[in-house]
């Protein structure tokens, strides 16, 4: 096994940082600071990372995806559902799903598809098992996917019609098959909870999966059938997420979180809420971007 150690790469801690995505048109990081609402954008100089543009959304953000058309903006899982940002920073709904649940859960997790759809999933805030979804937005159309979710977490397309999608309370990456209407879930691997609790992950050019140690100070590079075959160590306890990027897609970059921690936890982990980064030599792949369809919308 392989390892790799990642190194900071942003000093500034957020709350709690997620969903990373490289924009190979613009050559920036976007991520979300989640429960502050903050969508960031850096340029990449290794071994730093600049913040060159943070939009406040006034409410939580769970993940963000760039449109096919930069005028278009980008696609966000808002807290009860999907929006647009736009560069001005104005912001405009799409859908919300989840406004009906009165403020008991929230968006998390998301990415677009190769067909250029959105997926995004939910959670209760308590993390009350089988309350959360996954959704698809296609256009100005929300279709449910999934229900009795707990914690929707990392999405990676293995082709158009199935993906790998995590659940992380079930310690489990599952493969999912969708063909129209019928949706077929089954077991790729489980993850041993002595490694920490999968959270979000990135898909590399030969098909293996790297997917977030919440609670486990990594990154772990799996095999589709759960072969572990690479680690890469973070300073960190709460690995949120990653994504590849940079020149070749070669950099791993990776998120962390301090949610959850009282003052003294955060001091102990002295780098929680930053990001790092570390060069596998692997290449990943370039982002899929949300190709939006005239959907009506109302400004926030």
């Amino acid at each position: 096994m392989r390892t790799y150690r990642a190194e900071v790469c942003l000093d500034e801690r957020a709350g709690h940082a997620e969903g990373p995505l490289w924009d190979d048109v613009l050559g920036e990081l976007l991520w979300v600071d989640l429960n502050a609402g903050l969508v960031r954008r850096a340029t990449w100089a290794a071994p730093r990372l600049s913040v060159v543009y943070t939009y406040r959304l006034g409410e939580a953000v769970g993940a963000v995806v760039p449109c096919a058309d930069l005028a278009d903006g980008w696609i966000v899982a808002s807290e009860f559902g999907f929006a647009r940002l736009l560069t001005d920073g104005s912001v405009h709904r799409l859908a919300e799903p989840e406004r009906g649940h009165a403020g008991r859960t929230r968006m998390n997790d998301g990415a677009a598809d190769p067909r250029g759809r959105f997926w995004a999933g939910s959670m209760a805030h308590d993390r009350t098992p089988g309350m959360g979804s996954l959704y698809r937005l296609d256009g100005e159309h929300v279709v449910r996917v999934l229900a009795d979710v707990t914690i929707s977490n990392g999405l990676a397309w293995r082709s158009p019609n199935e993906f790998f999608y995590i659940d992380t309370p079930t310690q489990r990456v599952d493969l999912v098959t969708v063909d129209g209407d019928l949706v077929h879930r089954e077991t790729a691997f489980r993850i041993d909870p002595a490694l920490g609790a999968p959270d979000g992950m990135a898909i590399d050019a030969e098909g293996a999966l790297w997917v977030a140690l919440w609670g486990g100070s990594a990154v772990m590079r799996f095999s589709q059938r759960g072969e572990v075959l690479a680690r890469v160590d973070v300073a960190a306890t709460q690995v949120s997420s990653c994504c590849f990027g940079g020149e070749g897609l070669t950099t791993l970059f990776i998120t962390t979180s301090q949610e959850g921690f009282t003052s003294a936890q955060a001091a102990a982990d002295l780098h929680a809420g930053k990001l790092f980064a570390v060069d596998t030599e692997i290449p990943g792949l370039p982002a899929d971007r949300f190709r939006p369809v005239a959907a009506k919308e109302k400004t926030l």
